[in-house]
C-alpha cells in the first residue's frame, strides 16, 4: 500500500487561491509557479486532461471499432487508466466515453513467486475496477509466439516462453541496445496479444514523463526524425492502434489524483535492484531528473511540445521500420540494424 499524505504534494500555500473557483488552493502539477487548484478542481483538471487527450483525435468515432486492449502493469499510471475507464463507462453527468475494453494485464516479472503474486494482486483489484469485463494476464515474453495465442483466464499466458525471452535479452551485448529492445518486444507483445483476441486499439500507461525521457533516448539513437508518432496520442500502425491517453499528464499529477481518489492501493509493487549498466536510458533519466531537481519544471512539457512537431520527411508512402515502427526511408532503421548485429541471437522470426 502506499500511504501518503497531503504535505506530500504542497509546498508554498501562503494566499493560495484556486485558478477555478474562490476556494483555498492545495495542490498543483509539475510547476508550482503555475496553477493551483483546490481539491475539487484538481481531481476535475486531471480528468479533463484524460478525456481531451481522447476527444481531441476523435479515436472512437467509428462505432465498429471500440474494442479496445486496456493494459495495466501494476503502476500508479496502471490504476489511473484503470480507474478512469471505469469512471467513464459508468458516466452519467458527461458523455459516456465510448470504448468496449479488455483489461490485459501485462507482466515482467520472471521469478515465479513475483508471477503468482501479481496473479494474486489481480484478483483483488479486480474487485474495484471494471469488474463486469474481461481480464487476461500475459507476460511480456508472449512476443516471442509465432501464432496467435489462444489466451486463458486466471492465469498467466506465456510463461513458458521466458527463458528464451531472458536469453534473449542477455544475448545483446550492448546495454543501451538491450534497454531499446526491451521497449520494442513490449510493443510487440502488446501487437501480437491485440491480434490474438482480435482488438485493433491498444490503451498503454504511458505518462508525460515517460514519454519525454522516451523523446529524448530516440533522439540520441537516431530517430529524431519520426519522434512524433512515439510520442502524440494515437500511432497508428497497419491494422493496430496504440493510444496514449496519459500523455498529457505528469507522474505527480497522476499520483495527487489517486491519493485523493483513495485509490494508491491497488499497485503491485516489488523491490527492484537497479541495474548498475550505463546506458542512453539511464543517463537520459538522470538528465531530466538533475533539471527537475534546479527547478527547471517545464522540461518534460518543452521536449513533448518540440517533438509532437517532428516528422519524418524521407519515408516513402508512410514507410516503417519493420522492427520499431519509426516513419523511415528504407525497411529498417539504422537504430534497428545496430540492434540486429549487438545480438548474438536472430532476431528476424520475432519482427518479421
Amino acid at each position: 500500500m502506499n500511504i501518503m499524505n497531503s504535505n506530500n504534494f504542497t509546498s508554498d500555500l501562503n494566499g493560495k487561491t484556486c485558478v477555478k473557483c474562490d476556494k483555498e488552493a492545495k495542490f498543483t502539477g509539475v510547476d508550482p509557479k503555475k496553477a493551483w487548484y483546490c481539491q475539487g478542481c484538481f481531481i476535475q483538471m486531471v480528468r479533463n486532461k484524460f478525456r481531451s487527450a481522447l476527444s481531441k483525435k476523435k479515436i472512437y468515432k467509428d462505432a465498429d471499432a471500440r474494442d479496445t486492449l486496456v493494459v495495466y502493469d501494476g503502476s500508479p499510471s496502471g490504476t489511473f487508466l484503470l480507474n478512469q475507464i471505469d469512471d467513464a463507462l459508468k458516466q452519467i453527468t458527461y458523455k459516456r466515453l465510448m470504448v468496449k475494453p479488455t483489461v490485459l494485464v501485462l507482466v515482467s516479472e520472471t521469478e515465479e513467486p513475483e508471477i503468482q503474486q501479481v496473479i494474486k494482486r489481480v484478483a483483488e483489484i479486480k474487485e474495484n475496477f471494471l469488474e463486469n469485463v474481461n481480464w487476461f494476464i500475459a507476460h511480456i515474453a508472449s512476443c516471442l509466439y509465432d501464432e496467435p495465442l489462444e489466451l486463458k483466464e486466471f492465469e498467466c499466458n506465456g510463461v513458458e516462453k521466458i527463458t528464451a525471452y531472458k536469453s534473449l535479452l542477455a544475448s545483446c551485448s550492448v546495454p543501451t541496445y538491450k534497454k531499446e529492445l526491451e521497449r520494442m518486444l513490449k510493443e510487440k507483445c502488446l501487437q501480437k496479444l491485440a491480434e490474438s483476441l482480435k482488438v485493433t486499439k491498444c490503451m498503454v500507461t504511458d505518462d508525460a514523463d515517460d514519454l519525454g525521457r522516451l523523446a529524448l533516448d530516440q533522439l540520441c539513437l537516431g530517430r529524431g526524425g519520426s519522434l512524433s508518432s512515439l510520442v502524440t496520442v494515437a500511432d497508428k500502425r497497419n491494422d493496430f492502434m496504440i493510444i496514449r491517453p496519459l500523455c498529457d499528464l505528469s507522474k505527480r499529477e497522476i499520483s495527487i489524483y489517486n491519493y485523493l481518489c483513495k485509490i494508491d492501493d491497488h499497485y503491485i509493487q516489488f523491490s527492484h535492484t537497479q541495474s548498475q549498466e550505463k546506458s542512453v536510458q539511464t543517463l537520459t533519466d538522470a538528465f531530466i531528473r538533475t533539471l527537475e531537481d534546479e527547478k527547471f519544471y517545464s522540461t518534460i512539457n518543452t521536449v513533448l511540445s518540440t517533438a509532437s512537431k517532428i516528422h519524418n520527411t524521407n519515408g516513402k508512402d508512410g514507410s516503417r521500420c519493420s522492427m520499431c515502427y519509426v516513419e523511415v526511408a528504407e525497411f529498417h532503421c539504422e537504430t534497428c540494424s545496430a540492434i540486429r548485429n549487438s545480438c548474438s541471437e536472430n532476431l528476424d522470426n520475432i519482427f518479421s
